[in-house]
């Protein structure tokens, strides 16, 4: 998305909210809606060579109002975006985010550190969730080319913005895949186990949580799955998703549903 010029009267300055606000970008702070569908669930899972990011794709009110929301995008090459909470104003966030980035680094005219991107989302948080009820928790991960490593930071509601060096997860599935994270997780987790892991925990989310939608084997329609590596953002293909979620799923019909002894 480039960035619109504006007359000497009308220039923002390097304020990004300002300019947000005269490009007509922001939607008017103190809205409401008691019908706004909820987004749910995603996790990210730290591994040795990067981040792996799962997300559920349903959308839920009363009813189930979307069954194929995208739920994690890529801010750019290095770093993906996630979100759950008010899935409307979620996925205006996410271009919001993106277009943020992008306009530090035009008015700089440098690249924010990965470091720098969470912590510029901070304010854009706090404003959106001090302001309305339409609350939105985001999850950013990405590779942090300085330092070679894959990266997690989380937000609490106020904007508050914290690393996580093993995993994370937001939405109100998190109870069930917070506990398959923290019985599954080493530190020294590759790639496939990390992608095993993440597809168990959305798992074990869109089993018991109702509002978070699982494997669609009817519809065909899978949770997202993404990689974040030094090679850049990369999202799994259907098959190989498809394939990941239908392995646990005929564990699961073997055992009658029971999980079993092992984690696995």
């Amino acid at each position: 998305m480039g960035l619109p010029l504006f007359d000497a009267h009308l220039d923002p300055g390097p304020s990004f909210f300002h300019y947000a606000e005269r490009a007509g970008l922001t939607s008017p702070l103190g809205e409401t809606s008691t019908l706004s569908p909820h987004a749910t669930t995603v996790i990210a899972v730290r591994y040795n060579a990067g981040v792996v990011m799962v997300g559920d794709r349903q959308a839920t009110g009363n009813y189930i109002a979307s069954r194929d929301v995208r739920k994690i995008e890529a801010a750019d090459r290095f770093t993906a975006i996630a979100i759950s909470g008010t899935a409307a104003r979620g996925i205006e966030f996410i271009k919001m985010a993106q277009l943020s980035f992008e306009h530090y680094e035009k008015m700089t005219d440098s690249a924010l550190s990965l470091e720098g991107k969470a912590n510029y989302l901070s304010p854009i948080i706090q404003r959106n969730n001090l302001s309305s009820p339409l609350i939105v928790m985001p999850l950013l991960a990405g590779w942090d080319p300085s330092h070679q490593i894959g990266r997690i930071f989380e937000y609490d509601g106020a904007g508050g913005c914290y690393e996580r060096f093993d995993f994370s997860t937001i939405g109100s599935g998190t109870p069930f895949a917070d506990s398959a994270l923290r019985l599954g997780y080493r530190s020294d987790i590759d790639l496939d186990g990390a992608l095993e892991l993440g597809a168990l925990a959305l798992y074990e989310a869109g089993d018991n949580d109702p509002s978070t939608g699982g494997p669609d084997f009817v519809r065909n329609i899978y949770p997202m799955m993404v990689t974040i590596t030094a090679e850049g953002f990369r999202e799994l293909d259907a098959e190989d998703v498809a394939a990941r979620f239908r392995a646990i799923n005929d564990r699961r019909t073997q055992s009658g549903g029971v999980a079993g002894g092992t984690l696995r």
